[in-house]
């Protein structure tokens, strides 16, 4: 058996296969047309479940091992298998460029183009060109280039590296253009731990943007999102994040600011049910002036699903609203509700203007001293019945 090296050129790496072979010519011609070998791909590390994957791309230049005496009995390589390819054009030497011809180098880029279904970006495999795709647990290559060949069917649009805990980097390319059928974009550069933990970057039209997430794929990751089509749900420049679990934010030593600069508003919106509560009345209407809910763990309600809660351990909790016109609104609609203002000291309730208490039934004042100074104006109580101390005994006014 002998061994020899051939330099060659890929002419497709379309495989119906979907085992990593591809095309290459090494030398002549017929009808002006290149002679094509089939050439086996070679990973430099790997088994079957682990991989570097990088199958070359149509004109790069390859060098090739191959047996020029396969005939010989005990002979175990046959054909050819790629060893690697040769970094920038060697003039001469790439028969698929003529001598002398180094092709510029070109920023890679791939711009949007307008979409007709979600996600479509990317041309369409060749008319007339079908192959049927290989079942998942038959395919050559480890778990995380199982889709290598999902866009076109027979093109690998994957490439990088895994081991055998499906630890990955891979960089996929796939895509299918908006004339096929279930178009879609998977553009993206994604590092994996082999229990699911994945950051990607990411340049699809329905995610475009870094995202990062962890075993709980759906449930918990956050989005950065960097720019926006019709097919996105999520704006330019939005961070999203999603977790099931709990969600802190501190700092040690220093100011915690959340701001909008000419902008919309800041929202803080608690949706829970209550089902999740430890008082299984929750939800349920009690007694009017109960204060909502029957079966209240306080004074207070169920303040353990459901809630807002601000605390200040060691100093104060201010609101402002500082335009001229501005409105501090407490709003609490239902029949039942209830508003508390709950100290150890003073209630204070100080204004320029008018203070106003209205009630549709009644307005009660209790306490040991009630102190009412007009400052040197009048008191007007007016009533169809005003009792002063003893309501049924002493005289009316």
């Amino acid at each position: 058996m002998t061994l020899r090296l051939k330099v060659g050129t890929v002419t497709t790496k379309a495989d119906v296969t979907q085992t990593g072979k591809f095309k290459v010519s090494f030398k002549g011609s017929k009808n002006e047309k290149p002679l094509e070998e089939d050439v086996t791909y070679v990973s430099p590390y790997g088994s079957n479940q682990s991989a570097f994957v990088a199958i070359p791309d149509k004109k790069s230049e390859v060098i090739c091992l191959y047996d020029d005496a396969i005939s010989q009995e005990g002979d175990q390589i046959q054909g050819y298998y790629y060893l690697g390819s040769v970094i920038g054009p060697t003039p001469g030497a790439n028969r698929l460029l003529p001598p002398g011809h180094t092709p510029p180098v070109k920023p890679s880029s791939v711009p949007y183009i307008e979409k007709t279904s979600p996600g479509g970006r990317g041309t369409p495999a060749p008319p007339g060109v079908l192959a049927e795709v290989v079942e998942k647990n038959q395919s050559a290559f480890p778990d995380p280039f199982q889709d290598m060949y999902g866009g076109k069917g027979i093109i690998p649009e994957m490439m990088g590296f895994t081991n055998l805990r499906a630890d990955s980097v891979t960089l996929s390319n796939r895509s299918r253009g908006n004339t096929a059928a279930n178009p879609f974009q998977d553009y993206k550069t994604s590092l994996q731990s082999g229990s699911g933990k994945r950051f990607a970057l990411i340049d699809s039209p329905t995610v475009d943007g870094i995202v990062m997430t962890n075993e709980h794929r759906g449930v918990d990751y956050m989005i950065w999102s960097s720019g926006m089509s019709e097919q996105s749900p999520f704006a330019e420049g939005e961070v999203h994040w999603r977790t099931h679990g709990p969600f802190n934010l501190y700092t040690l030593w220093n100011r915690f600011h959340i701001w909008v600069e000419d902008g919309l508003n800041i929202e803080i919106e608690n949706k829970s049910t209550g089902s999740k509560s430890p008082n299984k009345t929750r939800g349920k209407l009690g007694p009017p002036g109960t204060g909502g809910a029957s079966g209240r763990i306080s004074t207070f309600g169920d303040e353990s699903t459901g809630c807002i809660q601000l605390w200040s351990h060691h100093n104060n909790v201010s609101v402002s609203a500082l335009e001229e016109d501005s409105v501090i609104h407490l709003h609490a609609p239902g029949t039942n509700s209830r508003v508390i203002v709950h100290t150890g000291g003073t209630v204070d309730i100080v204004a320029e203007g008018k203070i106003t208490l209205q009630s549709g039934t009644e307005v009660e004042i209790n306490a040991p001293e009630v102190d009412i100074n007009a400052l040197g104006g009048n008191v007007y109580i007016d009533g169809s019945q005003v009792h002063l101390n003893q309501p049924h005994a002493a005289p009316q006014l």
